[in-house]
């Protein structure tokens, strides 16, 4: 009885472990990314402000809107992927008023904060030809 009992406790732990852990975009996984963000995007030395909306699918495809209301309205739409804490997102704009040229980007690898409370990090934008270096900083 004993070695049946100690079999299958055996066999139950084994059964456990291959359950698999958490990834990005499973319910309870520490860095996903769901809901409203606000915060800056500190660029030349001017800070703007906004919104970020994003969720995280199966998997750890990134979706999401971003608009910039302050000093200029610019608004974007997010796609990235979430490894483990780090989010790559590419971030495609339409006008940019205060260059007046469309269709600028935003590219970077942004660092998450357990429970997904922060996004934040370096980002390079191009716009009118021109690279730019620039630090996303949002909370919700």
């Amino acid at each position: 009885m004993r070695i049946r009992t100690a079999g299958l406790l055996v066999l139950a732990g084994l059964v456990a472990g291959c359950a698999g852990s958490l990834g990005p975009g499973d319910a309870g996984y520490p860095y996903n990314v769901d809901g409203d963000y606000s915060g800056s995007l500190m660029v030349a030395g001017l800070t703007m402000t906004g919104t970020i909306g994003v969720s995280t699918q199966p998997g750890g495809t990134v979706t999401g809107t971003v608009s910039v209301n302050r000093p200029i309205q610019i608004n974007g739409t997010l796609n990235g992927t979430l490894v483990g804490d780090q989010l790559t997102v590419g971030i495609a704009y339409g006008n940019n008023p205060a260059t007046g040229c469309s269709g600028g980007t935003m590219d970077g690898a942004l660092t998450i904060s357990e429970h997904g409370a922060n996004i934040s990090g370096p980002v390079k934008i191009a716009d009118c030809g021109e690279m730019l270096d620039a630090t996303i900083n949002f909370s919700r």
